[in-house]
């Protein structure tokens, strides 16, 4: 994936206006006076039109140019969410030459505190680049879904493997099933089903409606009844004033980063342009997906979201505790259907002749001749604070399951090369191959920089291993 910056110049900008080639605006955000400005002239241009004719005309653009990256249309759909009127079922969408529109849009998402900061500036200079990078790349990459798993995934993660460990010996009791259903009124299973046939739908044309799951329904696509849908679509879906309550309730606290702020895109990808007493009517309404691919990432990571946030307590986390052993599982079933020659070993089969006051151990081992490559996995992600403002702070508590399962695979690794009596069958090893496996990307984490500032606040200084996101 391509990366984004300030400099970078979108190839669209030959169908901008006349207008904005003057503009003071485009020598660069150097204050935060000039960043109002810039949000004010963009909130006044698309108050002076309907929130349908923004959303279809940014559409037709996108099916024109590969250069309008989903990032863009993003940035832009959420200005035009809280700025733009929403239209009216009785009225026909139009469409606008709206070029100018995405460059205002992109210089104020591409901008960065630190060129108008002088305490953020010092900062930087004093401190490792890989901060900066991550919020760029944290605000531009999680919109480019690789959506080849993405509803594949979802089926085993959240509905046949924790089927299959609900009950089992040394498995945290935890009825998924059960809880997801109590939790939104439906089956992790119907969300999964529906949201690909909405994500097909959605990338097919501009909009989709009630009518086009009944129909696909009545045709023999297995989705759940009427009232069913209309819970998921709930679900997957917001208006301008559902979407805007999110917006300000998630938006960073230091505004010099507000254009990192969260993007209710990410929670509801579908957005309902119209707004009148004949919305709700089956065949007036229509939904809109700005970026589809956000429809598989709210049915997969989403659920994991979900339901982490319902069962948080102070005293811990009942469902995370029990998904651990579901993702263990989960990267089980691929390594299995991947090796076929070569020996596959779980932590069940370690633990057999490695017990556990013998030491830590990886949840897989991949035993290919001289090599063993040792999997840990890990159902961690950055938090909002590290990907929107990446303090140092932030990065390292997001750190800690990453630093954890370090320890354990570099436990493992000595145990080897030490010639541990209970690792009789590893001492022909000679190399030494170490995977972290994360749920969601952990952008930059296998970077050069990121690994010297991992190593650096380890009080182990021998971290030298190589991670896998």
């Amino acid at each position: 994936m391509a990366l984004y910056t300030a400099n970078s110049v979108w190839p669209g900008r030959h169908l901008k206006s006349s207008t904005t080639r003057s503009n003071p605006l485009f020598m660069g955000i150097e204050s935060m006076s000039s960043l109002d400005a810039l949000e004010n002239q963009i909130s006044s241009m698309l108050a002076r039109l309907k929130l349908g004719d923004v959303m279809r005309s940014l559409w037709l653009l996108s099916q024109e140019s590969k250069d309008l990256k989903p990032f863009m249309i993003a940035g832009l759909s959420m200005f035009a969410m809280r700025f733009s009127p929403p239209s009216n079922t009785s009225q026909l969408i139009k469409s606008y030459n709206i070029a100018s529109l995405i460059e205002l849009s992109n210089k104020y998402i591409l901008g960065d505190p630190i060129t108008f900061d002088e305490s953020l500036r010092d900062e930087f200079e004093s401190s490792n680049p890989v901060f900066l990078m991550l919020r760029v790349v944290s605000s531009q990459f999680p919109y480019e879904v690789e959506v080849f798993s993405e509803f594949a995934r979802p089926f085993y993660l959240y509905h046949e493997i924790p089927r299959q460990l609900h009950g089992q010996p040394g498995i945290p009791d935890f009825d998924f099933e059960t809880s997801f259903l109590g939790l939104h009124g439906f089956t992790a299973l119907d969300f999964i089903t529906t949201g690909f046939v909405v994500y097909a739908a959605s990338r097919s044309g501009f909009s989709i409606n009630r009518d086009y799951l009944l129909n696909a329904r009545r045709k023999g696509i297995k989705l759940p009844n009427q009232k069913v849908l209309c819970l998921i679509l709930d679900q997957l879906s917001a208006d301008k004033v559902k979407f805007s309550c999110l917006y300000e309730k998630r938006k960073n606290s230091d505004r010099r980063f507000r254009m990192y702020d969260f993007n209710p895109l990410i929670s509801y990808p579908l957005i309902k342009p119209c707004q009148n007493r004949q919305f709700a009517t089956s065949g007036k309404d229509f939904f809109h997906s700005p970026v589809p691919g956000l429809i598989g990432s709210r049915i997969s990571a989403g659920i994991f979201y979900d339901m982490y946030n319902a069962h948080s307590t102070a005293s811990g986390n009942t469902f995370s505790e029990f998904f651990g052993y579901v993702f263990e599982a989960y990267v089980g079933l691929v390594l299995k259907n991947c090796i076929k020659t070569e020996t596959l070993l779980s932590e069940v089969d370690i633990r057999k002749f490695y017990p556990s006051n013998k030491g830590k151990v990886s949840d897989w081992i991949w035993m290919d001749g001289s090599s063993l490559i040792l999997i840990e996995c890990k159902a961690t992600r950055f938090s909002r604070a590290a990907q929107s403002i990446a303090s140092e702070e932030a990065v390292n508590n997001s750190l800690a399951q990453v630093r954890k399962g370090l320890k354990q695979l570099h436990s493992f690794i000595s145990a080897c090369c030490s010639k541990s009596q209970e690792l009789e069958r590893f001492h022909q090893c000679t190399t030494f191959r170490p995977i972290l496996v994360t749920l969601e990307p952990l952008h930059l984490v296998d970077s050069i920089l990121f690994r010297e500032h991992i190593k650096g606040t380890s009080k182990n200084k021998r971290f030298a291993v190589l991670l896998r996101t």
